[in-house]
């Protein structure tokens, strides 16, 4: 029997992406597993992106344009969770791609969790490199997630979008929003209030992302403000604090838990 292929939403801030959206997008609609919305938020793009949207809303009916003032990811992001329609949900940035039958190994793995979290790919100039923390594919419970998340919190592996795969139901009863407030690490931070929920979550050992490391991206720069920095550092720590106290974890685990604060973004 044929398994029921429940409809993602994938959502897609766009930015002055004219260069990279055309094959953004085609990373999505072009998978296998087709019972996808693909949301592009152009954010106030000063080149023809918003053109570019329209032409790939034009060819393919999966596909939801929004626009809007230039307002940031968060914004983006929040406006593509109010439109989503889709059982489950995935991010994706317009300068990386997925990679082929990444959507069918992540919906396939969704069904009995609650969260995806898979290996991707970290390219760099003309070298793309397999990157993951957990090995193997096998499922986690709530109580050995946290413990392994406490471990490395700041890692790609647990605090980025685009390797993950979310439960429509479970963000929008948790009221899961992204701060805008924060120039960077709003996604760990929307993790973090995800994570809340997570009882179960697989993970996959196959890199289903590519992520195109730009060096002169907005957050690179906002890290030099470094007052403001320290602001959205000591946020972020009240995030994944918050988790932990709730799950009555942090007394327990303090000193483990509190060592985030002097950690740094890793790749793996």
């Amino acid at each position: 029997m044929e398994q029921k292929q429940h409809l993602i939403s994938v959502i897609m801030p766009v930015y002055n992406a004219a260069r990279t959206l055309p094959d953004s997008a085609a990373s999505v609609l072009n998978q296998s597993y087709d019972n996808v919305e693909l949301i592009l938020i152009n954010d106030g793009s000063r080149d023809n992106s918003l053109d570019i949207c329209r032409k790939i809303a034009a060819k393919d009916g999966r596909v939801k344009v929004l626009t809007q003032e230039n307002a940031g990811p968060a914004i983006a992001r929040n406006a593509g969770l109010d439109a989503a329609a889709g059982e489950y949900v995935m991010f994706a940035d317009s300068d990386d791609f997925f990679a082929p039958g990444a959507f069918a190994a992540m919906a396939q793995a969704m069904e009995q969790c609650d969260l995806v979290i898979a290996h991707y790919y970290f390219d760099l100039g003309k070298t793309s490199s397999p990157k993951g923390l957990l090995q193997g594919d096998q499922t986690l419970n709530e109580q050995e997630f946290l413990m392994a998340l406490m471990q490395r919190p700041g890692t790609f592996y647990f605090s980025a979008l685009w390797n993950k795969m979310y439960r429509t139901e479970l963000i929008r009863r948790q009221q899961v929003r992204f701060d805008s407030f924060l120039d960077w690490g709003e996604d760990f931070a929307f993790n973090m209030c995800y994570y809340h929920g997570v009882h179960s979550v697989a993970l996959l050992d196959e890199p289903v992302y590519h992520y195109v490391k730009n060096p002169t991206s907005t957050s690179m720069r906002t890290l030099l403000n470094v007052p403001h920095s320290v602001q959205i550092k000591a946020k972020l720590y009240r995030y994944f604090k918050d988790l932990y106290v709730e799950k009555n974890l942090y007394e327990a685990h303090k000193r483990t838990i509190d060592k985030y604060i002097y950690n740094i973004t890793l790749t793996e």
